[in-house]
């Protein structure tokens, strides 16, 4: 891949249903803990599936904080920030590997595109890195995040990542899609 070129915007607006104007932007350390929030917000309604693990915080507060550390470029990790300057959701993306790391939006505003948006965000990070594909790993139970992925392009490779995670078995299939 070739080194990423820094964009000469670093904030893009977008305007959604229901009067959401959205600034994307790449996270900065203070945004760690509510990308924190978002995420556990995210999952205490979307992975329903892994039961009580899902109602508790995952990960504490430092963490998040490494996360945004680590996501320095040539990663990126971008958040969605709302009305009121209200981070609402948030993508990585690894550029060596091509990989779209996490992808959550606030559960208040799941269906109305903010997702849409952070995943052409990650894709044009990742097509300024050089690369032509995308992956990602979803859990196998997550029905909406494959159908989101799905409808982007995203399309099903064959291989399967199985993990443990606090005593739960995972499947998570490998979802390619090509960059244009």
């Amino acid at each position: 891949p070739r080194p990423m070129r820094r964009s000469p915007r670093s904030k893009r607006r977008w305007r959604g249903r229901d009067s959401v104007v959205l600034t994307i932007r790449r996270a900065k350390p203070e945004d760690a803990q509510g990308i924190g929030a978002v995420f556990d917000a995210a999952v205490r309604e979307g992975w329903k599936y892994l039961g009580e693990l899902a109602a508790q915080p995952m990960f504490p507060p430092e963490e998040w904080d490494d996360e945004v550390a680590k996501h320095a470029p040539p990663n990126a990790l971008l958040v969605a920030i709302g009305n009121a300057d209200r981070l609402i959701g948030f993508v990585a993306v690894h550029t060596a590997e091509g990989e779209m790391y996490l992808l959550f939006v606030h559960p208040d505003h799941a269906g109305s595109g903010v997702g849409r948006v952070l995943l052409d965000a990650a894709h044009e990070v990742l097509r300024s890195a050089g690369c032509r594909e995308a992956f990602l790993y979803t859990h196998e139970q997550n029905e909406r995040a494959n159908a989101v992925y799905e409808a982007a392009g995203y399309r099903r490779d064959g291989s399967v990542r199985e993990s443990e995670f606090r005593g739960v078995h995972l499947r998570e299939p490998r979802l390619v899609k090509v960059l244009t």
